[in-house]
């Protein structure tokens, strides 16, 4: 079954590909029917001329985001003042209402949230939500906290005109990950966000997979992050016999370094994990030792896991607020007793190292920034952990499905459409249980008709 190329469409739903579709993160789609448009997500993809020593104008981010190509100039979602700027019809003044879904707390994914027009209505699970409020109260936006944000329970759906959201859970390295079906009068799209097997939920995937199914997917959205780093046919890949690191294989790891030391243990963890940083806490009960966080990590803790007790490094609160009940933890303490703790110290704090290396068995890199060594300050990262004479531990694990288990994904929601985007290499995307597949580029629009699909 191939698509087929039309001049015209009149009342179909059309799907706009804008960004984020040869890179890693910055999705960017519009799903319009003939009475409501439908966006998602809006986060950010690493830019090489983002300069961090280039000061933002205060007042003036939106646009200039805009101009050099770090957010779509797309009608219907900024006000009116950014619009005029940038050639662009505001919220409020298009003929059909616009609205967002966003799939999970990843800047490659909501990054750009705090730029729209603050009436737009953004969709989110309620967890998301849940963490959003905290990353606003710890001051994570670059512009201003976005006030319109709906939360909707897992299971739930909602109805925006004509199109209809079912929202699921999704298992991936960020709380409140959600994958959608988009129900319109054309037919159904499926957008998985991201997804991962190997993390503490794996049977949240496979459902969400088995749902798409039962659902019958036209088209089906997915990320494809791990088919980016070399050219390979994914219609070869088999289960592999080896076993695969998971986050309970993390833990385990971690649970044996703490066997074998009598000394501090510094991790720098995704902050946004927060179900990690919960069991590395039971871990540390275990282990008659503290959990020493960062503030911004014992807020979103406390959000989740209100029954943990707060410990929080006073050497490193920096005017963001402390959550209540937290007990502060010193430098002083630490020294006194290295082997009763395990302390966070986020890349933005680093130059602590050099006052607590000598006390530190190791320093445990678990896939907190910086990511990798595609970013300039990996290098740095690592340079000074070694003036810091700390030995250096990656014990990273990833929040994206691998190249078989992506390919597993598909089969089972067998769609009659796939497009695979938010990857380098979405043309390596592919598998048996599809009708066919299309490799959009920005700015190209296809259209859903009565549940047939054409360019």
């Amino acid at each position: 079954m191939n698509p087929i190329k039309i001049e015209r469409y009149f009342t179909m739903t059309k799907i706009t590909f804008y960004k984020g579709l040869n890179v890693i993160g910055g999705t960017f789609i519009k799903v319009e029917t003939e009475k409501a448009v439908l966006m998602f997500d809006f986060g950010f993809t690493v830019m090489r001329d983002i300069d961090s020593n280039v000061r933002l104008r205060e007042g003036h981010i939106p646009e200039d985001y805009v101009r050099i190509g770090r957010l779509p100039a797309a009608d219907g979602i900024y006000e009116e003042a950014v619009a005029e700027k940038i050639g662009c019809i505001p919220y409020g003044k298009t003929e059909k209402p616009h609205f967002f879904i966003i799939s999970h707390m990843h800047i490659d994914h909501m990054g750009g949230l705090d730029m729209l027009d603050p009436d737009i209505p953004v969709y989110m699970s309620e967890d998301s939500l849940r963490l959003y409020r905290k990353l606003c109260n710890q001051g994570e936006f670059t512009y201003r906290a976005h006030k319109n944000c709906i939360g909707i329970p897992y299971g739930d759906s909602f109805t925006v005109e004509d199109i209809r959201i079912n929202v699921f859970p999704i298992d991936h390295d960020c709380t409140g990950a959600t994958g959608f079906i988009i129900e319109t009068p054309d037919g159904n799209i499926a957008y998985t966000g991201d997804y991962r097997f190997h993390g503490l939920h794996p049977e949240q995937t496979e459902g969400f997979g088995e749902t798409c199914y039962d659902a019958g997917i036209d088209i089906m959205i997915t990320e494809g992050t791990n088919a980016s780093w070399e050219e390979f046919d994914m219609l070869t890949l088999v289960k592999p016999d080896n076993e695969v690191r998971t986050e309970y294989t993390l833990i385990s790891e971690v649970d044996e370094i703490l066997d074998g030391s009598s000394r501090l243990i510094i991790i720098n963890p995704y902050e946004r994990n927060v179900a990690r940083i919960h069991n590395l806490y039971n871990l540390c009960l275990r282990h008659d030792r503290k959990l020493v966080l960062d503030n911004a990590q014992a807020d979103y803790l406390s959000e989740f896991y209100p029954e943990d007790k707060l410990y929080v490094y006073s050497e490193t609160v920096d005017g963001r607020p402390v959550p209540g009940g937290a007990e502060l933890v010193s430098r002083d303490e630490i020294l006194s007793n290295p082997g009763g703790y395990m302390l966070q110290i986020p890349y933005r704090n680093s130059y602590e190292l050099l006052d607590i290396g000598e006390a530190a068995e190791a320093y445990l890199h678990m896939d907190g920034y910086p990511l990798g060594d595609y970013d300039p300050s990996y290098p740095k990262m690592q340079s000074l952990l070694e003036k810091a004479g700390i030995n250096y531990v990656k014990l990273g694990l990833g929040g994206h499905a691998s190249p078989y288990c992506l390919k597993h994904m598909i089969d089972t929601v067998s769609p009659k459409c796939l497009i695979p985007i938010h990857s380098q290499r979405p043309e390596n995307v592919n598998a048996e249980n599809i009708g066919f597949r299309i490799l959009p580029t920005e700015g190209q629009t296809i259209f859903l008709d009565k549940k047939e699909i054409h360019l």
